[in-house]
């Protein structure tokens, strides 16, 4: 008999449903696949023992597989990541092909660690490649693939078009016998995602947005000329998908979107909303953008359950927000957003803020505390940092305007992750000391969510510098870090919040 074993290995992801796409079309295709989850939470990046590895090298070889995949996410958990490549190698004769949203920019680099990079959307291509290997044909003509040859010249592939309809290739795979969990020193079987109380799913692919510091933004480009990059699947699809989540899970009570901006295209909202009501009726999360807050569109979403919404405006400061982020709202916008959101009593309202990076003057973080005190209560900020992701435009920003050279952004990426927190924190620049003059505005900031000190804070902020001790104390009464992190402290309850903002903001879906 053919051998059609396949194993896909992601870690830090319980979730990930990017390998989950690709495992559901390999089954639908005929080939038996197993998925390996090494340390389950994204959040808290703790490294693998030697017990794990133990676990790991055990479960790989008791199969003799077409080759073994590995999902990379960004560059955060690229050294332990290395780690697991080396031990693979060593282990399996087996190629070892790697994939994600950090292979797909930085593919190059990546071949070097593997045989085979798969770039983009991967579910067509992974597909070829196995029957390839299969029935041992050449493989190396597959759109989407990158290698080194025997002769050492690397090899890139075209990148296939788009698909264009989400619907052929399925929806991620929920359940089965072929999942396993490495955490804690244990080999768990069965699919961890079945032991939580949500489910975390996406509409579409693709984003109407061209953010620097995100990756969508060089996907966009990479897949320029090759069909309709915003695509949305079906709502028969989205529904489908969510009765088999809640049929093999009862305990779900609440969903959550992860779409890089939810929805608001005519006749798909309606239905979905019509459907959702009827067949799910649970409460909902989404991200919004205030470029496409329509006040009918939210109020029909309030009605069909939409319990929480976050909107990122990442800046208060329209040079920030327009000539760095690329980001295209006005604060009037942003505003205007605010009072339709808080017209209509969504039950939790959260501001996403990119504050006290090197790329902001303490005028423009001035400017953000000033646009909080205009937007209408009740809301919630989710305050973090800037993350540099390999890749993207705002390493060329940063580079450009002289915050950091290339060398020192090389080191970084290649660097712990404790190492790499310290830019995503600003830390090496020396912002967020105690009596930083950013931090003090930080504080202010994240002090506007409570309309009940507002005259206080604005008092405050006339002479802020000297009234930080004030103003720390007052942050410090209000302050609640498992549900926000502060900007300035470098404490693991603030780190962790943050990543959970961060990774959301580069997609898990990746």
């Amino acid at each position: 008999m053919e051998n059609n074993k396949v194993l896909l290995l992601t870690m830090y992801n319980e979730k990930a449903p990017g390998v989950r796409y690709l495992a559901n079309y390999l089954v639908k295709n005929g080939f038996d696949t197993k998925i390996v989850f090494l340390k389950g939470n994204i959040y808290e990046t703790q490294p693998v023992t030697k017990e794990e590895i133990n676990i790991l090298k055990e479960l790989i070889k008791k199969e003799k597989y077409l080759f073994i995949g590995l999902s990379i996410l960004s560059s955060f958990t690229l050294n332990e990541i290395k780690k697991i490549i080396d031990i693979i190698r060593k282990e399996i004769s087996a190629p070892l092909v790697i994939g994600g949203a950090y292979p797909t920019i930085m593919h190059k680099e990546c071949a070097k660690l593997c045989d085979i990079v798969l770039r983009g959307e991967g579910e067509i291509p992974i597909v070829k490649l196995a029957k390839a290997l299969q029935e041992n044909k050449d493989w190396k003509d597959i759109s989407n693939l990158c290698f080194y040859n025997k002769n050492g010249e690397y090899i890139q592939n075209e990148i296939d078009n788009a698909v264009q309809d989400l619907d052929e290739i399925g929806y991620p795979i929920i359940g089965g016998n072929n999942m396993y969990l490495i955490d804690g020193n244990k080999l768990i079987e069965g699919d961890p995602q079945l032991n939580t109380e949500f489910y975390e799913l996406t509409c579409s692919r693709g984003c109407p947005f061209n953010c620097s510091y995100c990756y969508s933004s060089k996907f966009r480009e990479l897949y320029k000329g090759k069909g309709r990059y915003l695509r949305f699947r079906s709502v028969d699809n989205v529904m489908e998908e969510l009765l088999d989540a809640i049929e093999k899970n009862p305990r779900i009570k609440e969903i959550r979107f992860w779409d890089e901006v939810f929805s608001n295209e005519n006749g798909w909202i309606e239905d979905f909303v019509k459907r959702y009501k009827k067949e799910i009726n649970l409460p909902f999360h989404i991200w919004g953008h205030p470029l496409v807050i329509k006040e009918h569109i939210i109020e029909m979403l309030k009605e069909a359950g939409l319990q929480r919404i976050v909107v990122g405006f990442q800046s208060g400061s329209p040079n920030v927000r327009n000539n760095i982020f690329r980001r295209k709202e006005t604060n009037e916008q942003i505003i205007q957003g605010s009072k339709i959101i808080s017209l209509l009593k969504i039950p939790e309202v959260y501001y996403d803020l990119m504050i006290c990076h090197p790329l902001e003057s303490l005028k423009e973080i001035k400017e953000t505390f000033d646009l909080c005190l205009q937007l209408e209560h009740p809301f919630k900020l989710n305050i973090h940092g800037l993350g540099f992701l390999p890749g993207t435009d705002i390493i060329e920003i940063a580079i450009e305007k002289q915050i950091y050279t290339k060398e020192e952004l090389e080191e970084y990426f290649n660097a712990s992750e404790k190492e790499q927190l310290k830019i995503f924190y600003g830390t090496n620049k020396g912002y967020y000391g105690e009596e930083s003059k950013k931090a003090v505005w930080a504080d202010l900031i994240y002090l506007t969510q409570f309309p009940e000190i507002r005259k206080e804070i604005i008092k405050l902020s006339k002479n802020a510098d000297k009234n930080c001790k004030k103003i720390k104390k007052l942050k410090e009464k209000y302050s609640n870090t498992n549900r926000l992190c502060e900007c300035k402290n470098n404490k693991k309850g603030n780190i962790i919040e943050s990543l959970k903002i961060f990774f959301t903001k580069i997609k898990i879906n990746n």
